[in-house]
């Protein structure tokens, strides 16, 4: 019997598979988990390790090529890319589809653990990244303001849009481009530095152990126990200016004149002894140097980083 006269002739069975059949459908449709970005795993690893104030030929002899030569036994490697710039290093290990990227990655950790001990130690701890082309901003905001200064907007925007933003439920992640940032310059004069006897660093040292604030222990008086630190960190430019740069020692006479005698004069004439009491005379005295003595404070904004615009005008992207 063929099937079409088996269809006609079994007319309740035909329609209870058909019913069957578009049941089950409807079921899989609405229990069937559908999403936009499906959860894919990309076989792919990066190793990112900072190294500032250095020469791409640096990062690359020093950092980069001691990676690759670890990295390379790692099994189930397919290739190895790398990219050496002024100040990172990026490695770029690519692996077989179907390589389980967890152990991977962990198999990559321990082989750059062994190499720890070759990198500069100035440089910063290689980080392992998997690749996650998720990560990518879905959305992305424009803030401007025709009347706010440029430093006082980006500062709103990190303050209020970045740290609300960052709460909204979904939200991974929030950066935030262009726009200036301010910073103090402290611009020091060679010439006056050489004269007050100072050096460069002494001055950077007095500017860091002079912008801090430490904890003095507490007082106990009555039923009440207070606590004290000491406050020292700069809270306007002006503070910066009256710094202690550092302390200067010159020599002083302790006389309040030098009597000088003429060639041919009947008084006692300069010799060795008169030479000597001189010298006896002189004393050094420490002198404190301020930071307005050898340097001038600017209140100016950092070099640019990045740069972002919309509609051709400057704006601060988010």
């Amino acid at each position: 019997m063929s099937l079409p006269r088996q269809a006609v002739e079994k007319k309740v069975t035909v329609v209870m598979v058909t019913a069957g059949m578009i049941l089950l459908g409807i079921i899989s449709f609405k229990r069937l988990p559908q999403e936009l970005f499906p959860p894919i795993v990309f076989p792919q690893i990066t190793i990112i390790t900072e190294y500032a104030n250095a020469a791409p030929e640096e990062i690359e002899s020093l950092i980069t090529k001691p990676i690759e030569e670890s990295i390379g036994a790692v099994a189930g490697l397919k290739r190895i890319e790398s990219i050496s710039r002024e100040g990172r290093s990026t490695v770029t290990a690519a692996f077989n589809w179907g390589q389980d990227i967890d152990f991977a990655a962990l198999a990559v950790r321990e082989k750059i653990d062994l190499v720890k001990e070759r990198l500069p130690k100035e440089s910063g701890d290689p980080m392992v990244l998997k690749f996650d082309p998720l990560a990518r901003p879905v959305l992305m905001l424009s803030i401007t303001s025709p009347g706010m200064p440029p430093i006082q907007l980006k500062h709103l925007t990190e303050k209020i849009f970045k740290d609300n933003l960052e709460k909204v439920d979904g939200v991974a992640s929030v950066s935030i481009s262009g726009g200036l940032d301010r910073e103090i310059l402290v611009e020091i004069d060679q010439a006056r530095l050489q004269a007050n006897h100072l050096s460069l660093l002494e001055v950077i040292d007095s500017i860091e152990h002079s912008n801090v604030t430490y904890p003095a222990g507490s007082i106990k008086k009555g039923l009440y126990e207070y606590l004290i630190r000491t406050v020292g960190e700069f809270r306007s430019v002006k503070e910066i200016e009256y710094a202690v740069a550092g302390v200067d020692t010159v020599e002083k006479l302790k006389g309040h004149q030098v009597t000088i005698l003429e060639k041919g004069s009947h008084g006692p004439r300069s010799s060795v002894d008169a030479l000597r009491e001189d010298v006896e005379k002189k004393m050094m005295e420490k002198r404190l140097v301020l930071m307005r003595d050898i340097a001038q404070v600017v209140d100016g904004t950092a070099e640019k980083t990045s740069i972002s615009r919309f509609n051709g005008r400057e704006n601060i992207a988010v």
